[in-house]
């Protein structure tokens, strides 16, 4: 593969799809909470999937260029993202800018295929996403930030498909955000050092004395708060043995990860795709 090529993918983080599919899967937990309330017929149902998933990857990809061009002196003083491709001027700014630009022009183009007060609600995400790279400069819980920004497809996919949401869609949405409060602290974990260094901020640092403790505590949290959901929701028994299952794998990661070994935590980290897979199928069950 041409080097160039190479370093704009690197960029965006295309070599690395776990990403997108952490912020594929809340837009499909909400897609799946909606089609229980309305129906759809294939073909828009199989659309707006392939608009949403379209929409994750162009804007991920533009929420990694947006941190890197604001953590470029940052990147280049830590061990795991001293190589990127803005950290290491593999990739001047102004080309970055330019590829930013691309991005967002692409994502509006998606954007405009939904109703106004899906519009709306997706410029308040990108304003989500173009300032979590600034709450780790500002406060240790960046990864709450995240969260919000990470998960707004939940709220997206219900003003899509219902035109509006109603409290079961915050709930979900509060549950996700405790998740990628989570898994976020985890893969912060791997950077604990250079970031304490550079003062960086994270939920790593901040739960750095008991983080099995606290990771555990707020899994129960996701746990009791998916639960709600599917009373609130009346929904079928496989929702709940599903549920149990993911947040009870998710529990027994936490409790057998190496908090001290950068390429445990990732691998915990990646392991959040199978976590939100069973929760989308508990979703579908239900």
């Amino acid at each position: 593969m041409n080097q160039n090529i190479y370093n704009y993918l690197s960029l965006m983080r295309l070599n690395r799809p776990v990403g997108i599919s952490l912020l594929f899967l809340p837009c499909l937990f909400g897609i799946f909470l909606s089609l229980k309330k309305v129906d759809l017929n294939l073909s828009q149902t199989l659309w707006t999937i392939f608009l949403f998933g379209s929409g994750s990857i162009i804007m991920r990809s533009a929420g990694c260029v947006i941190n890197d061009i604001f953590d470029q002196k940052f990147d280049s003083q830590v061990e795991r993202t001293k190589n990127r491709p803005l950290a290491a001027e593999k990739i001047n700014r102004s080309k970055a800018l330019i590829l930013l630009a691309f991005l967002l022009i692409c994502g509006l183009l998606i954007l405009l295929q939904f109703n106004k007060t899906t519009i709306l609600s997706g410029f308040f995400a990108l304003i989500l996403a173009a300032t979590y790279p600034l709450m780790k400069r500002i406060t240790y819980y960046p990864q709450i930030f995240l969260g919000l920004a990470f998960n707004f497809g939940i709220l997206m996919s219900g003003f899509a498909i219902l035109e509006h949401i109603d409290f079961s869609f915050i709930i979900l949405y509060f549950t996700a955000i405790i998740w990628t409060l989570i898994y976020d602290t985890i893969y912060a974990y791997q950077d604990i050092e250079d970031d304490l260094k550079i003062g960086v901020k994270s939920t790593a640092i901040k739960f750095s004395n008991n983080p099995k403790r606290i990771l555990l505590s707020l899994t129960l949290l996701m746990f009791f708060s998916i639960s709600y959901l599917g009373f609130r929701e009346s929904f079928e028994l496989g929702f709940f043995i599903i549920n149990f299952a993911a947040l009870f794998l998710l529990a027994q990661k936490i409790a057998n990860c190496d908090f001290k070994n950068p390429q445990n935590c990732l691998a915990v980290f990646k392991a959040n795709f199978w976590i939100g897979s069973l929760i989308l199928i508990g979703i579908f069950l239900g």
